[in-house]
């Protein structure tokens, strides 16, 4: 029996969160399998060659029948006769949709690929549970392969997290000052970001506070909060704090 492989890399999400963990496992570019657990629910993400191509959940609510019954596109019959079928046959849920004529073939692609998307957005609001990195050979998928970038997956990611509290801190106080690196220009060509976006990485030059940089319109506080920490995770800004100013009064001797 082939004992599992050596975890490069373990952490907790209170402790990191998922964007911080993927910048660490990207320096790795080695393929394996990232391994979230919490509670009874586990989720993993397949990645290789600096890309996520894969994820899986064992959570029933992560499934393609429910993600379809959640979305309307197949009522509750449908998915309760693909649930039967699925233990009788062992088939995929998604071939036994197309064989039930409840979704078309040609549409079954895109929904699975649709599903295996939500999968990894939803581990970016994880705030615990435990996390593994083990590397291992590029996992055999069937006939979808996602091949999306890890720096992109977690600007991505990064837009659908809702503790923004939580992600400033993560890069500094209010007076603390942000700059570019010196790899940002070259890095950010890759990330495909929206012209407003990018005109909010331009803006980080070094003399204006976090607190400036998260007010600076026309996007709102909240998605600029979220971008700073998107781009400090990518390590295309640096932080620093303002140096103390010692300040001299002068004032006339009085005599007591």
């Amino acid at each position: 029996m082939t004992s599992p492989p050596v975890p490069l890399y373990q952490s907790d999400f209170a402790q990191t969160p998922l964007p911080e963990i993927l910048v660490k496992i990207q320096k790795y570019n080695v393929a394996g399998v990232i391994d979230c657990q919490r509670d009874d629910i586990n989720k993993k993400i397949f990645v290789d060659n600096g890309h996520i191509v894969w994820a899986s959940s064992s959570d029933m609510n992560d499934s393609l029948g429910m993600k379809l019954l959640r979305e309307g596109r197949i009522t509750q019959q449908q998915y309760e006769e693909s649930a039967r079928l699925i233990r009788e046959s062992g088939k995929r849920q998604g071939k036994i949709l197309v064989d039930l004529n409840a979704i078309a073939p040609s549409s079954l692609f895109t929904l699975i690929r649709e599903q295996v998307q939500e999968i990894v957005w939803s581990l970016f609001a994880w705030d615990s549970g435990t996390v593994s990195f083990a590397p291992g050979p590029s996992k055999k998928l069937e006939f979808v392969k996602l091949e999306i970038p890890i720096a992109r997956a977690l600007i991505q990611g990064i837009r659908r997290m809702t503790d923004i509290r939580r992600l400033v801190a993560r890069v500094g106080t209010r007076a603390t000052l942000v700059e570019q690196t010196s790899e940002a220009a070259a890095a950010a060509v890759n990330l495909r970001l929206k012209p407003e976006e990018q005109n909010l990485l331009d803006s980080i030059h070094g003399r204006v506070t976090l607190h400036e940089v998260v007010n600076t319109p026309p996007l709102t506080p909240s998605e600029n909060a979220k971008l700073v920490y998107a781009f400090h995770a990518l390590q295309l800004i640096t932080t620093r704090m303002p140096k103390a100013v010692r300040i001299q009064v002068k004032t006339d001797n009085i005599d007591s």
